[in-house]
């Protein structure tokens, strides 16, 4: 007896679409909100905000390529699209894995990046720059079992005759070794800034704000550990829509990402909402509590009264100090001379 045909309405498509679109929107909002926090409040770009401005519109292509996949008939049964379609299916497919190695690797570096700004012993440094080595080996990894399992490439979307491909049971016993990982990476840069924020005087509702912006991350994890689930049935199924989740979970868990890193830089403008709203209470922003009060107050350059033709005027420090939303850094010009000294100073970065 023949076997029946497959429903040519089970279109499985919108199990990517609806989730994608969502968070793809979210994340170019929260993008352009960071740019502008970082026009309005630093006047400058980091190399964390630099990263994040190539894997942005990367990540809309790759959505894209995605979309067109399914136009072809990425989430329908095989049986039910045409050789032409299908074949122009897997190609995109095959681009959508490509892009998504790409972004995925510059939104952990961005994040990374954003760490370093605010620690410098020696520690937290060793440990941001091998996750970062660790990333763009990992990548290159699977760049080249992207383009080198079989030969030739143009197996990977259309039928080969005397095709030579790797073995699927080392990819899949790889990709679970990789996904626990990225886990593991995922679960350091979100857990990394509690030791940031334990040193801040700031109110418990501010450091929770802080840490709920920072500890973000842990939604990549989550997503990181859901993807895994699909690892048991790779490579079997119907190509068109056995492919549909776990691609679905590896973009969410880039797209999360994006969302992760781009959340901290706002914290000033979300904190002044919040305290419009009554939800945090306005109070005097201190500086960090690894900053020696005591000896600041004995080393801070003495009061360098302005001429003024105006009995009200009032001595202007030289140095000032100011602490950012969620990192500082010693400032460059107007105390260069204390460099060998504590520092005293702090700007916003």
């Amino acid at each position: 007896m023949a076997a029946p045909l497959a429903d040519p309405h089970s279109n499985i498509s919108n199990v990517y679409i609806i989730p994608v679109s969502i968070l793809l929107a979210i994340a170019l909002i929260l993008c352009v909100l960071r740019l502008w926090a970082r026009a309005t409040r630093t006047k400058r770009l980091y190399l964390d905000d630099w990263l994040i401005v190539v894997a942005e519109p990367l990540s809309i292509i790759n959505a894209a390529l995605a979309y067109a996949a399914i136009a072809h008939g990425w989430g329908r049964p095989m049986a039910t699209v045409s050789p032409s379609d299908y074949t122009s299916t897997m190609k995109l497919q095959f681009a959508v894995q490509t892009t998504w190695l790409f972004t995925l690797c510059l939104v952990r570096l961005s994040v990374a990046c954003a760490l370093l700004r605010f620690g410098r012993d020696l520690l937290w440094r060793i440990t941001l720059y091998f996750i970062m080595g660790l990333q763009v080996l990992i990548s290159s990894s699977y760049v080249v079992i992207q383009f080198g399992q079989c030969r030739p490439v143009s197996a990977n979307w259309e039928f080969v005759v005397n095709v030579k491909c790797w073995n699927v049971d080392a990819i899949i016993d790889y990709g679970w070794a990789i996904a626990a990982i990225y886990i593991a990476m995922d679960l350091t840069l979100s857990l990394l800034p509690i030791k940031l924020i334990r040193t801040l005087n700031r109110s418990r509702s501010e450091k929770f704000l802080i840490s709920l912006l920072m500890a973000l991350g842990l939604m990549a994890t989550a997503v990181a550990c859901a993807k895994m689930t699909t690892f048991t049935t790779f490579g079997s199924g119907d190509p068109l829509q056995a492919t549909i989740a776990p691609s679905m979970y590896a973009k969410l868990e880039e797209i999360v990402g994006i969302i992760a890193t781009s959340l901290p830089p706002l914290k000033a403008p979300i904190e002044s909402i919040l305290k419009k709203a009554g939800i945090l209470k306005e109070h005097h922003l201190s500086q960090p509590s690894f900053v020696n009060t005591a000896a600041s107050m004995q080393e801070m350059p003495c009061p360098v009264v302005q001429p003024s033709s105006s009995e009200g005027s009032l001595p202007v420090l030289k140095d000032e100090v100011q602490v950012d939303s969620l990192g500082i850094k010693p400032s460059s010009a107007s105390s260069a001379r204390h460099t060998n000294r504590e520092k005293t100073t702090w700007e916003a970065v």
